[in-house]
């Protein structure tokens, strides 16, 4: 699989882009964490929008630099790592669009979207705290190069995705207020958004190159492509 390089050498440069897509993942967590504070009861303020956009710009930087280091280091290197830095040039895009969905979380707090005293609130908390979850356990184990934790991992978070499908489809025909439909059908969403995205992460230490990147894809056009 791609990461089995990691199994051999490494230079110093690979094993900083490795620490940085980790931390890039763990500050996407620190986003997500903010922005369903606001969601469930502690809404917009000052303090949590400078955690959000401070944060998310920090990501968007270590991407920059990710990317940089990748150009470099297989420019010096040549042939025998280019493989791995394709695979890495391709997931810190995932990484960056996680902190991205989560600052879109934020952002349905600012439209008045609030959770807290919502009927549905201990559901709505369960896939909150599940992503969550996801996502400490998606950089322990990139962070481990966990190849098996990866392949359970990847299944337990395709079984989330249906589940946020099927809650998409049912506030499009709910028929109570359209704005708490909105808001939820928009929560489930980027909910479904950040973990396909960890999903194409992980699948980076159990896929051959060439399948990398479609896991943020619809399961019938994943299909497509597998065959």
């Amino acid at each position: 699989m791609v990461l089995d390089f990691f199994k051999r050498g490494r230079g110093s440069a690979l094993d900083d882009v490795e620490r940085t897509l980790v931390q890039m993942l763990r500050d996407g967590r620190a986003v997500y964490d903010a922005a369903t504070a606001a969601v469930f009861g502690g809404g917009p303020s000052k303090d949590t929008k400078r955690t959000v956009k401070g944060t998310d710009r920090e990501i968007n930087e270590a991407q920059r630099q990710v990317r940089r280091a990748l150009i470099v280091h297989a420019s010096v290197t040549g042939s025998p790592d280019l493989a791995l830095a394709m695979a890495y040039m391709s997931v810190v895009k995932d990484v960056e669009r996680v902190g991205d969905y989560a600052k879109s979380l934020y952002d349905i707090a600012r439209y008045g979207a609030d959770f807290s005293q919502a009927e549905d609130r201990e559901e709505l908390e369960h896939y909150c705290v599940a992503v969550g979850n996801l996502l400490d356990e998606a950089a322990m184990v990139f962070e481990e190069r966990d190849t098996e934790r990866a392949k359970e991992l990847v299944t337990k978070a395709d079984g989330f995705i249906d589940e946020y499908d099927d809650h998409i489809k049912a506030e499009a025909h709910a028929e109570g207020p359209a704005p708490a439909a909105v808001t939820r059908a928009l929560y489930y969403f980027y909910l479904q958004r950040i973990t396909a995205h960890v999903m194409n992460l992980m699948t980076s230490l159990v896929l051959p190159l060439d399948q990398l990147d479609y896991y943020d894809e619809a399961k019938d056009d994943r299909r497509e492509l597998e065959t």
